[in-house]
């Protein structure tokens, strides 16, 4: 279910009852919520736009998010909504399981051509960059409910090649071929190259420097000594693959990536810090609640209440509210804009990324101004539960993340 989706709809319908068809564009806004509105709806065609409040307020005490507040000025209108009632119904959808519910829309069934070996024979950047993409891909179709069929699939009897679309990531684009030689829809996403200097042959060379980036920052940020450094060498490892894979998704996928002036750890420092930034967060998360649970058993921290006990409005931070409006609720709308929304020819696997990174940002900022595992005392323990709950939210949504950009989570940093 897509939530942000939902409401545009309800918005929308409203706008038409109340005589404006067309003219208008709904914008979910993602800063400064508190003094912009959390939506902003702006009409082209008219000086003043005239609304029942009353009455949008009235109807929308049935929607997902009920409406708090509307500023009108002019040809624009300003839409808060009610923050508790929302914390209270979108983290309940969060664990229940409904966000990974896809709507009916009819789709059509994916054939995306196959990755290539990882190991044999080694694997140049470019294409390295390719099996990025085409990861990222497949994950968020099967994510967002698409079938997808592999290619040797498409002989078979039971599959009707006039629904398939078949994707293929190429390095070149044939502009004049728009369909297969079996006659289903073909899509062509270009990957562009990746320029490398003569210190960095393939794929493996630069994963390898990337780890040794890892190690570096492990040992400086840190201070591990020598013989703690090769008991995290499978740690490191993956953060190595991990910070190649963000090194790569981080362009627009027919964007050149280039490399060549400088190493890996000096030319490319901003996306190295990419992907530890983003791993240690999670991490860090991963960490609250193995506290929060040991502090159960040793310092009889109660359990966390159900959501319907549970006092949302104590959450009164920006970042809560960013937190849980932006990024929780928000990702079925960042996974269509992945997917081109509905126009597989938009496809763009670096919205995905870059949705993430401002998560972890937002993230990081709250978690070092905010004390989340206060006292065992009961006068604190309200805003505590409110903050966990959230939180939980925000790392499973960090956690879907990870697993369709394929980084492997990290839980200890």
């Amino acid at each position: 279910m897509d939530v942000l989706l939902v409401l545009k709809q309800n918005l929308t319908e409203f706008l038409r009852s109340e005589g404006y068809p067309s003219g208008f564009a709904i914008k979910f806004l993602d800063r400064n919520l508190g003094q912009a509105g959390d939506v902003l709806i702006k009409h082209g065609s008219v000086t003043e736009l005239l609304l029942n409040v009353n009455r949008l307020l009235q109807e929308s005490i049935e929607w997902p998010m009920p409406i708090e507040r509307v500023s009108l000025a002019g040809n624009a209108a300003q839409i808060w909504f009610q923050r508790a009632v929302a914390y209270r119904w979108g983290i309940k959808w969060r664990q229940s399981g409904e966000h990974a519910q896809s709507d009916a829309t009819v789709r059509p069934t994916i054939c995306l051509n196959e990755s290539l070996n990882d190991h044999e024979p080694p694997l140049s950047m470019r294409e390295f960059r390719e099996n990025a993409l085409r990861k990222v891909l497949r994950n968020c179709f099967i994510h967002n409910g698409y079938q997808l069929v592999a290619e040797q699939d498409l002989k078979q009897d039971n599959v009707t090649q006039a629904n398939v679309t078949q994707i293929d990531i190429v390095h070149r684009i044939n502009k004049m071929k728009r369909t297969t030689e079996c006659g289903e829809r073909k899509i062509e996403i270009l990957c562009g190259p990746v320029l490398l200097g003569p210190d960095i042959p393939d794929a493996a060379q630069y994963i390898a420097r990337r780890s040794n980036d890892m190690q570096l920052i492990a040992q400086h940020k840190y201070g591990l000594g020598r013989h703690q450094v090769d008991k995290l060498q499978p740690t490191i490892a993956s953060l190595g693959r991990s910070a190649a894979i963000v090194d790569v998704l981080q362009s627009r996928h027919s964007n050149t990536i280039d490399m060549r002036h400088g190493t890996a750890g000096s030319a490319l420092q901003s996306s190295s810090k990419g992907a530890s930034f983003i791993l240690y967060n999670y991490a860090r998360l991963a960490a609250l609640f193995t506290k929060y649970a040991r502090f159960q058993q040793i310092n009889g921290y109660p359990e966390l209440p159900p959501i319907d006990e549970v006092d949302f409005t104590l959450l009164t931070e920006p970042e809560e509210w960013q937190l849980f409006y932006v990024y929780v609720i928000g990702l079925p709308a960042i996974l269509r804009y992945t997917l081109g929304n509905g126009q597989l020819e938009n496809l763009g696997p670096h919205r995905l990324l870059e949705f993430t990174t401002r998560l972890v940002s937002c993230l990081s900022k709250y978690y070092r101004q905010t004390r989340i595992i206060t006292e065992n005392r009961p006068k604190l323990l309200p805003v505590m539960m409110a903050r966990m709950h959230l939180l939980r939210s925000v790392y499973d949504t960090l956690d879907i993340l990870l697993q369709l950009i394929d980084l492997e989570p990290v839980r200890e940093m």
